[in-house]
């Protein structure tokens, strides 16, 4: 088994708007099918000691609602020696919106939710669409019930893993990117538990955790 360290809410990451325990048990089961033993974490400095202790996959399923944090530069830190290492990060959901006054958040992760642009249509079923790539190969199209984060900012050179239409304009809900040496992975996807009861959603997780790996 690889191991993982995973910053979800609590301590001094949440909000009022995501189950964020919840759905971290069932992050931890997907990436347990994909072969990978997870430690859930809640602060800053539970996480940036996994990270220390060698975990080889980093995952953030956090938020601040858009406040800076007690502890962000901490978290920052142990990221930017893990990707530096070459070790991957995966990024899911309320990610994005973390670390509102970090860029270099942004850059590691590839994209970003933008306060007062970024939004999503009511959450409920949903189609995703999946992109060409190693990723998503051999998957289908995901239905799923969940927000679908429309108007992100996403860096260019990131490559689209799976997006939604909305009023006639695609936006991604996931894409794979370099940092540097390291891979990394965000999927906008697992808002609740809903999103988890969905046989594709689970399947892209997977992948894109393999995909990590592999690296």
């Amino acid at each position: 088994m690889t191991d993982a360290v995973l910053l979800t809410g609590g301590g001094g990451f949440d909000d009022p708007w995501h189950p964020f325990r919840a759905t971290a048990e069932r992050v931890v089961e997907v990436l347990a099918e994909a072969g990978v033993r997870t430690r859930v974490v809640d602060t800053a400095a539970a996480f940036a000691a996994g990270l220390a202790e060698g975990a080889v996959l980093a995952v953030v399923q956090a938020s601040n609602a858009y406040r800076p944090t007690r502890g962000d530069g901490e978290v920052l830190e142990g990221l930017t020696e893990h990707l530096a290492a070459g070790r991957p990060l995966l990024g899911v959901h309320s990610a994005a919106c973390l670390f509102v006054d970090r860029p270099e958040w942004e850059r590691m992760l590839g994209g970003r939710w933008v306060p007062d642009e970024s939004h999503h249509p009511e959450l409920g079923p949903a189609r995703v669409t999946l992109a060409p790539h190693p990723i998503t190969e051999g998957l289908a199209d995901i239905e799923v019930v969940d927000e679908r984060y429309t108007a992100l900012r996403v860096a260019p050179t990131v490559e689209v893993l799976a997006w939604h239409e909305e009023e006639g304009v695609r936006h991604p809900l996931a894409w794979a990117h370099r940092a540097g040496a390291a891979r990394v992975v965000y999927d906008a996807l697992g808002h609740d538990l809903r999103s988890y009861e969905s046989p594709g959603r689970r399947a892209l997780l997977a992948a894109e955790a393999r995909w990590l790996l592999e690296g």
